[in-house]
């Protein structure tokens, strides 16, 4: 649930801060993208595929309730999940004076959910009497489809988007002479397809994707088991969902993080330019910045969830600025870890020879100092922000030997050690 996060309590904001915020919340929903990116070698192109454009068809969890008998196996019910989100739905609907286009909260009966844990994001498939629809809840957003808006099918097919939101769902209603569904991806310089399985009362579907909606182009086929050409185009172009019926930032945080220090400035420019997805971006801590030669990387947090976004006109081949989102996509999230990243400016990301990589992790919040031990006597001091630590990684002489370890140190301020131990070096 959404309190095992650790963010504080509620407090009102002013009321042109909650606007701020709202706004930003609906900018950039169903907008297409402006940027301009590199298209790379093959060899970087298969590793984005992998690593930024996968869509995920969420393997959902087991009800922790008693609820509707779902009509699929690949589906089910987390029923006090469900109800949690319909509820703040519902009191957005009402916010928005549409209550007089849904039936009564009463009468809403969820068929299934997804909520996979490497995101913040719950979608609900709701029936009401004869109209179905879409709750979708983050930890500090709400988004509802809009049951009187008509579909907008895929030409020659009964497949539609009903919504998709800046989170990364995509939900809808597929063919229903489509025993399973392929959703293909297409970004400007990756590409992706996904078999997506159908809910058979109703033709639905639920997708959450790992890039953002804005800036991917989608299409949809029935399921051959043939495999694609790789292209990330599929024989019918996916339309545009109608607009939301409501959209709100129900779960304002206390405390409005700053964006305008160097390190929030560069997050704010990095979320809105990178292809992936960040849900709550608005309700990021931005912790510890790394600077190098024409590049940039932030580390940032919500609660427990922290995300690592780099970039700048470094990073490929110098000719244009290119930027990407790593989430913490573990689960568990142990005190200390290692964060995801990729080198900067190296040959394998179409670079100009000059890499740069980062290493980057959390540590405990109490902790104003990290010492890493990277061997070969490579002994470095790391900046420290609210539980984060970022180090560029020295040069060490040799092969790279894929199981080294970095041991580490972290201390409080009366230098007490709080952790010691390692972690792995890649």
């Amino acid at each position: 649930m959404t309190d095992d996060l650790g963010l504080p309590g509620r407090r009102e904001l002013p009321q042109e801060v909650r606007d701020n915020l709202r706004m930003s919340l609906r900018e950039g929903m169903g907008k297409p993208a402006r940027r301009r990116r590199p298209i790379v070698a093959a060899a970087a192109a298969v590793v984005l595929v992998l690593a930024a454009a996968v869509v995920v068809t969420v393997v959902i969890r087991e009800p922790d309730g008693p609820g509707p008998v779902v009509a699929n196996p690949d589906f089910s019910l987390d029923l006090p999940r469900a109800n949690s989100a319909m509820d703040r739905c519902w009191a957005a609907i009402q916010k928005g004076s549409r209550a007089a286009d849904f039936p009564a909260r009463e009468d809403w009966v969820p068929q299934f959910t997804v909520a996979p844990y490497w995101t913040s994001v719950t979608v609900v498939a709701v029936k009401g009497g004869d109209k179905v629809f879409f709750c979708e809840a983050t930890v500090m957003t709400v988004t509802v489809s809009d049951p009187t808006a008509a579909p907008l099918y895929a030409t020659g097919t009964k497949t539609a988007a009903l919504l998709t939101s800046r989170a990364g769902t995509i939900a809808g209603v597929v063919d229903p002479g489509w025993e399973k569904m392929v959703l293909f991806s297409r970004t400007a310089d990756s590409t992706g397809s996904e078999d997506v399985n159908v809910f058979r009362n109703g033709n639905l579907f639920v997708v959450i994707s790992q890039t953002s909606p804005s800036q991917t182009t989608y299409s949809v086929g029935p399921y051959t088991g043939a495999p694609g050409d790789g292209s990330g185009v599929g024989p019918h172009a996916l339309r545009p969902a109608p607009e939301p019926a409501a959209t709100d930032m129900d779960r304002i945080p206390p405390t409005v993080p700053a964006r305008d220090t160097p390190a929030g400035e560069f997050f704010k420019t990095c979320v809105a330019e990178g292809a992936e997805t960040l849900p709550d971006e608005d309700g990021y801590e931005v912790g510890t910045l790394l600077e190098g030669k024409d590049v940039k990387v932030v580390v940032a947090r919500l609660g427990d969830r922290i995300v690592v976004c780099q970039g700048g006109l470094g990073y490929h081949d110098g000719e244009s600025e290119y930027y990407r989102l790593f989430p913490d996509l573990g689960s568990g999230h142990p005190a200390v870890r290692r964060l995801s990243t990729e080198t900067l400016g190296g040959s394998e990301q179409g670079g100009t020879g000059n890499p740069q990589t980062p290493f980057l992790g959390a540590v405990p919040r109490a902790a104003t100092t990290v010492k890493l031990d990277f061997g070969a006597g490579k002994k470095v001091d790391a900046a420290v922000t609210d539980g984060t630590f970022a180090v560029w990684r020295p040069e060490i002489p040799g092969a790279m030997d894929p199981n080294a370890q970095v041991g580490i140190v972290a201390l409080d301020a009366g230098g007490k050690t709080l952790y010691q131990g390692t972690l792995p070096l890649t």
